[in-house]
């Protein structure tokens, strides 16, 4: 961790001036608690994030084999080995742009704006707070997940609006339009978001201490035990026999170690057991907070949404490549957690040096993985 924060801060400062001027913001949002104020301070951010990730050149995971899938012709002989397993959602927004600029700087701005607005979106219509939603959400996702997969950045940004038919007491099937459009799009972009269709489902009302400790407990016993991954790869080798069918090569493929390459680069079970510790402290906050004030429906919900998505994270302990589903859910956080702070103001000053401690820690954590691939930041700017 000290060698990773030597080299940001050598030659990755710009991370960290980020860090500086989004929790600069976030404090004074909290300070004046103005909701104009705090939507302004808000926009203001997501509007420096688009440009910061969508202006990057070979900075970032997966840099490289996006930029030649945005440039391999559909007559070139290597379009279908290049494109193998990219969704059409994708594929068809990469032909789109392609048709009016064959400039991929483009390209990547307008995914980067697509899949942002749609975040903010929903961090804006969850809380009264959004410059705080923007700055969790720079310090733990922003990085990891909206600085490599240019599908399924757009794929989460589209399933958190799909989360805010929660906002509305009616029924599921009541609500259909405001869930059905968003999941389509996240699934024309990237699969994996059917798995969180289970996130739909959740009950209003909270669910017991008790039972989320021992069914979280639970959980990291099993992911320790390797009991989650053994199961994978044996419905793997049961599915063999449809390899032709993207989704099951890809399964077939990680469960075979096809991302151990990648894995050995980095501590895998000490990222795990930071994300665990991470995680439990939300819960622990949240457990809180339902014992000193009373959580409406919305809050209730996503704290359900959450608690899931910590199951998946905890059952699939060892595998990033398959921990990353997770995130699906557990991006609720980047609105739980202010709309904690703006119910409990009597505990504004130890909430807040959590908020910015802990983050800051998550920010270093994000970039130390693929540090090479990230530090230093190049742009551009700084490329052409």
């Amino acid at each position: 961790m000290k060698e990773v924060f030597q080299q940001i801060w050598i030659n990755g400062q710009v991370y960290l001036l980020l860090y500086i001027l989004f929790a600069a913001a976030m404090m004074l949002e909290s300070l004046y608690s103005n909701v104009r104020l705090g939507r302004v301070l808000g926009r203001i951010g997501i509007c420096i994030l688009i440009p910061f990730i969508g202006l990057r050149w070979e900075t970032g995971t997966d840099w490289l084999a996006y930029f030649n899938v945005f440039y391999t012709p559909t007559s070139s002989s290597e379009y279908d080995r290049v494109v193998f397993g990219i969704d059409e959602g994708y594929i068809l927004l990469n032909h789109l742009v392609y048709q009016f600029t064959s400039d991929y700087s483009y390209f990547l701005f307008i995914d980067a704006a697509v899949s942002l607005l749609t975040v903010y979106y929903f961090i804006e219509k969850s809380t009264k707070f959004p410059a705080m939603g923007v700055y969790l959400f720079y310090t733990s996702y922003a990085v990891t997940h909206f600085m490599g997969s240019n599908r399924r950045m757009i794929a989460i940004g589209l399933v958190c609006v799909g989360f805010l038919h929660l906002l509305h007491p009616r029924r599921l099937w009541q609500e259909w339009p405001r869930w059905t459009v968003p999941f389509a799009g996240a699934f024309a972009f990237h699969r994996t978001s059917l798995l969180a269709i289970p996130a739909l489902m959740v009950p209003r009302r909270a669910w017991g201490p008790a039972w989320v400790i021992g069914g979280l407990l639970s959980c990291v016993i099993l992911g320790m035990s390797g009991a989650p991954f053994a199961l994978l790869e044996a419905l793997a080798r049961a599915l063999s026999q449809f390899a032709h069918i993207t989704i099951v090569e890809k399964l077939m493929f990680y469960t075979s170690g096809g991302d151990s390459q990648s894995s050995a680069t980095f501590d895998v079970m000490g990222q795990a057991l930071l994300g665990v510790a991470k995680r439990g402290s939300i819960l622990a906050i949240f457990i809180s907070f339902m014992r000193w004030g009373e959580p409406d429906e919305y809050t209730q919900s996503l704290y359900n949404v959450y608690v899931l998505g910590c199951g998946i994270y905890f059952l699939l302990i060892g595998s990033p490549v398959f921990q990353v589903t997770s995130t699906y859910y557990t991006m609720v956080e980047i609105v739980l957690l202010p709309i904690i702070f703006s119910s409990l103001p009597q505990y504004k000053v130890p909430y807040t040096i959590y908020l910015l401690i802990a983050p800051l820690f998550l920010l270093i954590s994000a970039l130390s993985p693929y540090i090479e691939l990230y530090v230093p930041y190049r742009s551009i700017f700084t490329t052409y």
